[in-house]
């Protein structure tokens, strides 16, 4: 209202100059008025009352199918086009989120991109850059995936490059506002004329000083939306009016001025135009002394600002409403979201503490498990290996034994052998020294038979004792294995066919080599072995 107030104040001083002085230019003060009001901001309703504060259509609540969804969809994105063009922005705001209310729950992309476009555009009539360039940003990055997905019409694509264009040509980035422009041609791969770019174009090259280039386009667009009767062209007329103002030809710049409005006011679009067109009508009036008819142009821009953006306007009203009763909603939904916030963070924390003593509770019941299972283990590896210790201790007793009953077998009959021996020397001599020979022989192998007998049944005696004494013959070797059975010395000789001054030469040796005092007895030692 302050703003309002202001520019009614400066208009009032205008008038007065005017009339005190005829003769003085005083054009600041159009500026003045022009840029003086402040934008009325639109609200961005919360997405989760949407259907308490914006009344949506009937129709979208008896929507079952996909298409059918797609089709209200569209529909309320041309309703919310239509609104825009004739300044109906509380309206266009209505259905915008409404159709983004849609789109969202379906997360058709084709549908949001279109729909963050649209928000884009109404936040640049009111000059909210943050949100405008936001959504133009989102609506390319869709466009872009779209694009890539070959899913994108290039139409589409080329709106939302254009979009973009517009938003920096306001800003007066002109430079950034053809790259945008020079891409839009790029997607269709320079086929077509374009009549909004070639527009857009010339008035870009216009504010950049290339006023022939400038010049050539816009006559060529006008020429092109002529053709087509596109409501931009009251776009390129109020261009065309700035590119005749620049170059001084201020009758020229009225005359398209007043099409532009003329237009304008047969089409009912482009109606955030209309008060900046007056303006600029009033000031060319100004130029040319008539300040009568500067001021009837300073009053229809007024009254064209407050229509389309007075606190009084009806259209504005609705707004304010939405506004109003949007902050109690937000501030009642606060408190309960407050009271609920504190409910959940309550039961958050018994949630962890009882989770936490269910998890210190299952990690001890897991460790109590592993270690009962683990010392269960343990205990039955250890039978196992105490059973098979005594399997094998038993297994090697008997073996032990037979070993033992083979090798008094073969002292008796060794015995045997040497008392028919010495019978038959005594009554053939010559026959008693071919039987000493062969005897002699098959000792030899009832030896190796023996032997190989004791290596199988003791592995490891035979293993350990080459490892450990590698120095031992293997006369010296045979002899250990008859101690290892407790074989006696007089055995000993028996088995082995040799003298017991043999044997006691032997043992003398196998102490001397295994290092063994006089005290200590190698009986028991390789017995332990």
């Amino acid at each position: 209202m302050f703003f309002l107030i202001s520019h009614m104040f400066y208009l009032r001083l205008f008038v007065i100059l005017i009339f005190e002085s005829m003769t003085t230019h005083k054009t600041t003060f159009f500026y003045i008025i022009l840029f003086n009001t402040i934008f009325l901001t639109p609200f961005v309703y919360a997405k989760n009352s949407i259907d308490k504060k914006m009344n949506i259509t009937n129709s979208l609540k008896n929507v079952d199918t996909e298409n059918d969804t797609l089709e209200v969809i569209n529909c309320l994105l041309k309703e919310n086009n239509t609104h825009r063009y004739r300044g109906e922005y509380d309206l266009a705001f209505q259905k915008i989120w409404e159709a983004w209310l849609l789109a969202d729950q379906k997360k058709d992309q084709i549908v949001l991109q279109e729909i963050h476009r649209s928000l884009g555009i109404l936040y640049d009539i009111f000059n909210k850059d943050s949100l405008s360039i936001h959504h133009l940003n989102t609506s390319l990055s869709i466009t872009k995936k779209l694009l890539t997905q070959k899913k994108a019409k290039k139409h589409i694509a080329i709106s939302t490059y254009f979009s973009l264009s517009s938003f920096w040509r306001k800003r007066k980035d002109y430079t950034k506002a053809l790259i945008y422009l020079d891409s839009c041609s790029f997607i269709d791969n320079y086929k077509r004329e374009l009549p909004y770019v070639i527009t857009d174009r010339g008035y870009c090259n216009l504010q950049l000083g290339y006023l022939d280039k400038s010049e050539k386009l816009l006559y060529r667009g006008k020429t092109l939306l002529e053709n087509i009767k596109s409501p931009y062209l009251v776009v390129n007329l109020k261009f065309l009016g700035e590119l005749k103002r620049e170059q001084k030809n201020y009758t020229d710049a009225l005359f398209f001025y007043k099409q532009a409005i003329a237009l304008q006011k047969e089409t009912n679009v482009h109606s955030e135009m209309k008060p900046d067109l007056f303006d600029k009508i009033a000031d060319l009036y100004i130029l040319k002394g008539d300040y009568i008819n500067a001021v009837a142009n300073l009053k229809a821009s007024q009254k064209s600002f407050k229509r389309l953006f007075g606190t009084t306007n009806k259209n504005n009203q609705r707004l304010f409403e939405i506004k109003n009763n949007y902050l109690a909603e937000i501030t009642e939904n606060k408190k309960v979201i407050e009271t609920q916030e504190a409910i959940i963070k309550t039961k958050n924390k018994k949630l962890a503490l009882i989770f936490s003593l269910l998890g210190v509770l299952l990690l001890f019941s897991i460790g109590m498990y592993l270690l009962i299972y683990q010392r269960n283990k343990i205990k039955k590896i250890s039978l196992i290996n105490d059973l098979d210790k005594e399997k094998n201790k038993a297994i090697l007793r008997v073996k032990s034994k037979e070993l033992t009953s083979h090798a008094l077998k073969m002292i008796e009959k060794e015995e045997a052998i040497e008392t028919l021996l010495k019978i038959i020397k005594e009554n053939n001599p010559t026959e008693y020294k071919q039987l000493q020979h062969k005897y002699a022989k098959g000792n030899d192998n009832s030896w190796e038979e023996f032997n190989k007998r004791f290596t199988e049944v003791n592995v490891h005696f035979h293993e350990t004792i080459c490892k450990k004494y590698p120095n031992l013959s293997p006369t010296e070797l045979k002899h250990c294995a008859l101690i290892k059975l407790n074989f006696n010395s007089h055995e000993m000789a028996k088995i082995l066919n040799i003298s017991l001054q043999s044997v006691h030469t032997s043992r003398y040796r196998i102490r001397k080599k295994m290092g063994l005092d006089s005290n200590e007895s190698l009986q028991t030692y390789i017995g332990s072995i």
